[in-house]
């Protein structure tokens, strides 16, 4: 049995058998060995006597978004979302981003947010984070471009290539999930003046989120063909669900699928933003 360090498109036929990605493996417990280290000897010297470096609630965040993380991208969801089933494909793209993200970035403490976008050659991403608007811009230009038909048929069948939107996918919804975390501040503690707008622009990005998925959702519905070569022309995984029907329930997944996660984020940003008023209300 062949072994690929990463899920990616391949020629032969689908098989059950359980397939091992040691490129994963390996990305995945540097992750975990990474948060540990970050809490154990930079955390202490960050915070002050009396703050926590962490909090239980941020470490189970942080295990859920975790185990979510490997589930999607390591067999079997990661191979069959690589070139065989455009709907795990999906089902990819909305753990990463919806899901997964936003839990990871509730699983860092502000401390260790600040601390990797201090890191050299991240300015960018430290520059987004700090303008909303920026992150919203970003985040769906990444969902626009890594669905053009040309550029995830040319990735999905190369390692480095199927790699490579994966971790475009998380450090899309990364930047954009911490941007709402702080709206500005890298440590989220705006001004009380400040903190009404603040939640206001949440609420309308986690709305925007919300709607412009159903644009390729509602393409890949009622396109009469298949969009990707990639998963057009392998073998079907699923007995006889073609690659039309697969198409067809990826684009409902995209299109309406992702809107009870989405609808949770907006409450959870109205309760911010109603927490915000009163807090504020209090101080007038």
């Amino acid at each position: 049995m062949s072994v690929n360090w990463w899920c990616s498109a391949q020629k032969g036929p689908w098989s059950w058998t359980l397939q091992y990605y040691p490129g994963i493996w390996a990305a995945m417990i540097g992750l975990l060995i990474a948060y540990v280290y970050a809490i154990k000897r930079i955390g202490p010297n960050r915070v002050g006597p009396d703050e926590p470096v962490v909090t239980q609630k941020q470490v189970t965040a942080f295990g859920a978004g975790y185990v979510l993380l490997w589930v999607a991208t390591d067999w079997p969801i990661g191979a069959l979302g690589a070139g065989y089933l455009l709907t795990a494909h999906m089902i990819q793209y909305i753990l990463y981003s919806l899901v997964v993200a936003p839990l990871l970035i509730r699983g860092m403490p502000p401390w260790m947010r600040e601390l990797i976008l201090e890191a050299p050659g991240v300015g960018w991403a430290r520059y987004l984070v700090q303008r909303p608007l920026g992150a919203f811009i970003f985040f769906n230009a990444v969902l626009a471009l890594t669905h053009m038909p040309f550029i995830a048929d040319t990735l999905k069948p190369i390692q480095f290539g199927s790699m490579l939107m994966d971790v475009i996918w998380l450090i899309a919804a990364l930047i954009f999930w911490a941007s709402m975390a702080g709206m500005g501040s890298l440590r989220g503690d705006e001004a009380p003046e400040t903190a009404s707008g603040s939640g206001a622009k949440r609420v309308l990005y986690v709305i925007g989120i919300t709607f412009l998925p159903t644009i390729p959702g509602a393409f890949f519905v009622f396109s009469e063909f298949p969009v990707y070569t990639t998963f057009e022309f392998t073998t079907r995984a699923i007995g006889d669900f073609s690659a039309k029907d697969d198409q067809v329930l990826a684009g409902l997944l995209m299109w309406v699928g992702t809107m009870p996660i989405l609808m949770a984020r907006l409450g959870m940003a109205f309760f911010h933003w109603s927490q915000a008023e009163s807090r504020r209300a209090g101080q007038i």
